[in-house]
């Protein structure tokens, strides 16, 4: 058994660098990556579609088509690319298997049971449809290349992207509205001048029809040159067709362009609700802690697939860029239910210092949130960091929060016992930094309880710091002690420690 939690641990390593590359571009919104590499996946999803249509209607040029065919076989490869990424990202393989081995004792079973959610996934609509969409890649299915147009339906990861644009063009509507009719009024007046100018000199130029499509291909600085005008008039009036369309076509750009920027703005800045958001993470304040409690996440394989939303009022705070940015007041309900606090993992309150409030009123802001916070989402787990050591004791007696913090409390004990002691600082620094410490249910472990010597025997290269029994820590637990499934046990990786 402990063969296999060997291999198991280097496996968790790869899935874990791999499930964080594919999360970074595939579901981490948050990221400006994530929207690049979207657009262009989209972008060669719905050409490669678009030329599978006219592949089967026989409307692709001959001298054109092996373009046409590497490009189809391109999106088929990013296709493949994207499953393979949705397959690791959906379930943690190495820990299920991890688990299953403890409670089976057999690693085949243990095995096929850590592969039931990749099962499910594999199972699933998008994943069908994707499979379904690259068979013909293989030679001998090449005659199921028709089911390649069932890409098609894969758009649906692409909705973000396609809500962008309707809202970019309802917020805009007004100004293209105005700038489409100025278009038609130009092209309409310019299209009557050069027919007046033109249509008694220049074959071309015969019916008013041809004047509208030559100032309109003008007006597109097109210009494909089959008509061109005859006389000075003819061509003084093409310069100010193509002065006006150079300047109505910049300000349909401009105002396009501004709106995309400012609605992925309005994203990263917390301006758009984050009503879909779901076991996100909440930071109700912002001081300098912060940084470090979302490194601290983003480096824990177990949490990094996770949004974090920062809720500050504080505009110009320069907020890490691995989470999501809500500008508002977090002592207001509304601006908690515009992070969608309900459907949240966990909220964390920071005492974010303000200029005229002292630190009582500070802490009696950390209380209004967690209160807010608790009437909001009743069941959801609080850590809430307070300045002053009698107010964090009141809001322990209401248990506002599960669990609470004095700013500096730890770093003064850190520091008071590398007085008495200065080794016993580096023994903590190397169990805060180095070592690998996990909480877990042993209920996930097993169904009966078992005694701590039984567990150390199953679980191999693990050792168990603590057990909590309740609300009570029974720290270096006696190899008697019996653990139940309600218990969860502190775990320590004995691979880190060598």
């Amino acid at each position: 058994m402990k063969k296999y939690l060997s291999i198991l641990k280097k496996i968790r390593k790869v899935e874990y660098y791999l499930a964080k590359f594919y999360f970074k571009l595939l579901e981490d919104s948050a990221s400006m990556v994530f929207y690049i590499y979207n657009l262009f996946s989209f972008t060669v999803i719905v050409l490669s579609v678009t030329l599978i249509l006219l592949d089967i209607f026989n409307a692709i040029p001959k001298p054109v088509k092996p373009v046409a065919e590497n490009i189809i076989d391109f999106a088929t490869y990013v296709i493949i690319f994207e499953w393979i990424g949705r397959f690791i990202l959906s379930s943690n393989f190495s820990d299920d298997l991890e688990k299953n081995l403890f409670k089976f004792r057999s690693f085949k079973k243990a095995f096929l049971q850590a592969l039931k959610p990749k099962w499910d996934y594999v199972k699933s609509f998008y994943s069908i449809i994707d499979l379904l969409s690259v068979l013909y890649i293989f030679q001998p299915l090449r005659l199921l290349r028709i089911l390649a147009i069932l890409r098609l339906f894969r758009l649906g990861f692409y909705k973000f992207i396609l809500e962008g644009f309707i809202a970019v063009f309802k917020e805009n509507l007004s100004q293209l509205i105005f700038l489409v009719i100025l278009f038609s009024i130009f092209l309409t007046f310019m299209s009557l001048w050069i027919f007046t100018v033109e249509h008694k000199h220049n074959p071309g130029i015969s019916s008013f029809y041809d004047a509208f499509y030559f100032t309109f291909i003008t007006l597109t600085t097109v210009g494909y040159g089959d008509i061109t005008p005859h006389t000075n008039l003819g061509r003084f009036v093409v310069m100010l067709t193509v002065a006006g369309g150079v300047g109505l076509f910049s300000l349909f750009t401009a105002i396009l362009s501004s709106g995309f920027i400012e609605y992925f703005e309005r994203i990263r800045r917390g301006m758009v609700e984050f009503k879909t958001l779901k076991n996100h993470i909440v930071i109700c304040g912002w001081n300098e802690t912060g940084r470090y409690i979302i490194k601290e996440i983003r480096e824990n394989p177990k949490l990094f697939k996770k949004h974090i939303i920062v809720v500050t009022e504080n505009e110009s705070e320069t907020i890490p860029k691995e989470c999501f940015l809500k500008v508002g007041d977090p002592t207001k309900e509304d601006t908690l239910i515009g992070v969608n606090v309900a459907a949240a993992d966990m909220v964390i309150i920071l005492a974010e210092k303000k200029e005229l409030l002292d630190e009582d009123t500070i802490d009696a802001r950390s209380s209004l949130i967690a209160l807010l916070v608790r009437s909001l989402a009743p069941k959801i787990y609080i850590i809430a960091e307070f300045l002053k050591e009698e107010n964090a004791r009141a809001a322990k007696k209401r248990r506002l929060a599960n669990k609470i913090i004095i700013a500096g409390e730890y770093l003064g004990k850190l520091i008071g016992k590398s007085v008495i002691q200065p080794e016993s600082l580096e023994v903590l620094e190397e169990l805060l930094e180095e070592l690998d410490i996990q909480v877990i249910h042993f209920g996930e472990l097993s169904e009966n309880p078992m005694r701590v010597e039984d567990i150390l025997k199953r679980l191999g290269f693990v050792k168990i710091l603590g057990v909590f029994k309740g609300k009570k820590l029974v720290l270096s637990p006696p190899l008697d002690l019996v653990v139940n499934p309600e218990d969860r046990v502190i775990l320590l990786d004995e691979e880190k420690t060598v």
